[in-house]
Parts: C-alpha cells; structure tokens; sequence
C-alpha cells in the first residue's frame, strides 16, 4: 500500500518568496516556529489515501490523458492566515478559487470513479491552500496578511508520502508538465 496524493509543485522564486514572508511573520510576532520545509510544500489537488500497488498503473494512464486536456494554471494567493478556516491548527497561504484548478480535481475524480480506484473522498468543499506549518502549540499571535501574488504551475505531481518521525518526506512517482 502506498499513500498517495496528486499536487502542483511550487515554483523556486516563489519558495523564496515564501521564505521571505516566514522570516517575516517570525520577526513581527517574535516567535520562532517549525515551518514545513519548504522542499516539501505543494498546492494539493486530490488527497488520494493508501491504495494498491496495482492502482499506480491505471493513475499513470490517468496522468497521460491528463496532459492532452490542460495547459499551465495561473493563479492567486491572496493571503496568510491560521487554517483550516476558524481553527488555529496550522498556517496557511490561501488561493483565491479557480475554475481551471476545479476541473483538473474534477477529471482526476471522474477518471479514478471511472477506473474503480477507491481513493480517499473528501466530504468538504475543496478550499486551494498551502500549508505552512502544523502549529503543536497555540499561537496567540495575529499572523494575517492580505496578499496578492499572481503565480503558474507548470506541472503535476503523483507523489508518494512517506510518514517519518521527522516530518513527511515525498517522492515523486509521476510527474506531467501541462
């Protein structure tokens, strides 16, 4: 069994970007805190569970057709805050919606319902965003900024998590430009 989701990798500039904004926030709330490193942080589409080594065959083909249907996603993160909105668990960029993101999640759900894949459902309303930390401690601190970046991703990522004491490390198993 492997776990597994399918992700945008993050750009390099905007990893520095990023980095620049944590250092930040540490300076305004004089705090230091355990950001995820930021090798590992992605945009999630689809959160797809544990599932077999013989389902990896039909998500690659998935992968292929993928690649025929989509072209680059230009994006916006419009702002730092706590997440998951009304809880203070983690931090997190938010992205405003985007259609183009909406139906690339879309057509990775169809065709994996379409193959029998029984990946992990959530129940919720997707909300694009990029998670920061996982705070093991509450923070008092406001740490809100409006922001406005415009980004694109280029590319898609299956990729593997492997959970270790550490922090999760990620391997990628299928990547596709778009």
């Amino acid at each position: 069994m492997k776990r597994l989701f399918i992700a945008l990798p993050l750009t390099h500039g905007l990893l520095t970007k990023i980095g620049f904004l944590e250092e930040r926030i540490e300076k305004k709330i004089k705090k230091k805190i355990p950001w995820i490193p930021l090798k590992n942080l992605h945009l999630t589409i689809l959160f797809l569970g544990y599932l077999k080594e013989e389902d990896l065959v039909k998500i690659f083909e998935i992968f292929d057709d993928l690649s025929q249907n989509f072209s680059s996603l230009s994006l916006k993160i419009k702002k730092i805050d706590y997440g998951p909105p009304g809880k203070k668990r983690m931090i997190w960029l938010y992205l405003e919606k985007n259609e183009k993101l909406e139906e690339i999640k879309k057509f990775f759900e169809e065709k994996l319902d379409q193959e029998k894949i029984n990946y992990q459902r959530e129940e919720r309303d997707y909300l694009p965003h990029i998670n920061l930390v996982r705070l093991n401690f509450d923070l008092k601190e406001e740490i809100k900024e409006e922001l406005s970046w415009h980004i694109v991703l280029n590319e898609i990522v299956l990729f593997e998590s492997h959970l270790k004491k550490g922090g999760a490390e990620y391997e990628k198993l299928k990547s596709i430009k778009i």
